[in-house]
């Protein structure tokens, strides 16, 4: 923060910007060391709109406040900075679009580091679209719910809404994990019978991010269905094939020759083919971001066979008592940041 031009450093002097002493200066970089729960660490939140960083700063404040009453056994268990600012985003006006940065740094004179990262100016909108929309909440707690982790005794060691929130910033270095590619691993994990209705919110979930946020346009369908079609009609078991479609959708050459493999299967059934070679050309090319788009396409391919009622594995859907659903009934983001 010091080095910006938002701050006048002390070299080299003269330089533009908000005046910082060199007192103040090492009074900064010492507070992370009186801050054990942080473990030597401070975070700092930028953002467009003002509102924002004073919501995370008093929001902060009163967990420190909480802490001097109750000890850090006050503060939720995996609480991460990454929530507050996701709080602060969301308290914004809906139609207000603000990116935010956050600077997370460590000074201990044995491994000093710095992470930056950041969220997309179209957070806030998804954030109020997600509370707004009960199929899209339901997604969201059911990314909550299987991100939380808890010991042999039931207590709560990993924050699912903490990492939920943190999915929503990108690292400047791009070693952070993508909203995406979770949903995608959740929809595709075989070991989780996801009810209908759950894998469509969870579906939902996910095109509405790579609309809303990512900015993402292109029209998945037609080459979903052909696949959806080679899956339900082709030689072989359903779900065969469709363990066949999973073991190659990320790679680009492999999707690419199951396409070629399906559309001939198809065509030589006379069967229609509607997918044109522009819709399979930002699936199967290597270029930024297109592993979302094929991460997405599965999606489509699993909602497709759903609507179709195609059985591709071996439990019954049960309809049991979920206390998601009593969530439901309120917004998703009031109590994952703590009490205010």
């Amino acid at each position: 923060m010091f080095d910006t031009n938002k701050a006048l450093n002390t070299l080299p002097p003269g330089v533009p910007g908000w005046p910082v002493c060199r007192g103040c200066r090492i009074a900064m970089w010492a507070l992370p060391y009186g801050a054990w729960v942080t473990v030597g660490s401070a975070t700092v939140l930028s953002c467009e709109v003002g509102a924002a960083e004073r919501e995370f700063a008093e929001r902060n404040v009163r967990n420190a406040q909480r802490v001097m009453q109750l000890g850090f056994g006050g503060l939720p268990p995996g609480a991460r900075a990454e929530q507050v600012a996701a709080h602060a985003l969301r308290s914004l006006q809906p139609l207000l679009p603000a990116a935010a940065t956050l600077w997370s740094f460590k000074n201990d004179n044995q491994d000093p580091w710095l992470r930056v990262t950041q969220t997309r100016r179209a957070v806030p909108l998804f954030l109020a679209r997600v509370d707004g929309n009960a199929e899209l909440r339901l997604g969201w707690l059911l990314l909550q719910r299987s991100l939380t982790r808890r010991d042999k005794n039931g207590q709560v060691t990993t924050s699912g809404p903490a990492e939920a929130a943190r999915l929503l910033f990108e690292a400047e270095d791009g070693r952070s994990r993508s909203l995406i590619s979770q949903l995608h691993y959740l929809l595709q994990d075989p070991d989780r019978a996801w009810r209908a209705r759950d894998r469509a919110a969870l579906s939902r979930l996910a095109f509405t991010y790579a609309e809303e946020v990512l900015g993402m346009k292109t029209d998945l369908k037609p080459v979903a269905t052909v696949i959806a079609d080679w899956i339900e009609h082709g030689s072989g078991s359903p779900r065969g094939r469709l363990a066949e479609y999973r073991s190659v959708a990320l790679n680009d050459y492999r999707l690419g020759a199951l396409l070629l493999q399906a559309h001939f299967r198809l065509t030589l059934d006379g069967r229609e083919v509607g997918a044109q070679p522009q819709h399979w050309e930002p699936l199967i090319q290597q270029r930024p971001r297109a592993w979302e788009q094929r991460m997405l396409l599965a999606a489509h391919v699993l909602e497709l066979l759903r609507e179709r009622g195609v059985a591709v594995n071996d439990k019954a859907e049960e309809e049991v008592d979920d206390p998601v659903e009593q969530l439901l009934q309120k917004s998703v983001f009031d109590d994952e940041m703590g009490p205010a």
